[in-house]
């Protein structure tokens, strides 16, 4: 048997070492380089949704999760939503989506009642672009309900 030079005798296999797993740390992103590598890989596509809150209702009960991380993910035509966040649980009638509030505000104060505010930068814009004093500028543009164009045209097919 051949004996080896004392530098080969210490050294180590030379074999390759095995990467380790990774360990997770605290507060790092689900969207981690290696995860969207293999999500790629099996044709996933995942975006984060922009949202501030999220409602669940149930047939019993109703889940409020406020200021929640939702992600989007695609995968073969299908859309799947994740939800991470702390849920509160209500009666299913006890919430009011704000769109439907503006909804109904709009229906009991009526068509008629609504006025828009007339600026004083919009009687200055009309009475310059039409030639005229700020006073008729103003009463057409309340004929008009605050319509910058049509108290310009108006007033310039006037005269």
């Amino acid at each position: 048997m051949v004996k080896l030079p004392k530098e080969m005798q210490s050294k180590e296999k030379s074999k390759p070492k095995r990467p380790q797993p990774t360990v997770k740390r605290d507060g790092q992103q689900i969207g981690s380089r290696q995860m969207r590598r293999k999500m790629a890989q099996q044709g996933i596509d995942m975006e984060e949704v922009d949202a501030t809150r999220v409602i669940i209702e149930g047939v019993e009960k109703t889940l409020i999760i406020e200021q929640p991380e939702v992600f989007l993910m695609k995968q073969a035509g299908q859309e799947i939503y994740q939800v991470i966040g702390q849920g509160e649980e209500v009666p299913p009638d006890s919430i009011k989506i704000a769109s439907e509030e503006a909804y109904e505000e709009i229906e009991t104060t009526g068509e008629s009642e609504i006025k828009t505010k007339i600026t004083e930068n919009d009687i200055i814009l009309v009475a310059t672009q039409a030639n005229v004093d700020k006073k008729e500028a103003e009463a057409v543009l309340n004929e008009f309900n605050g319509d910058i164009a049509k108290a310009i045209l108006f007033l310039k097919n006037k005269s």
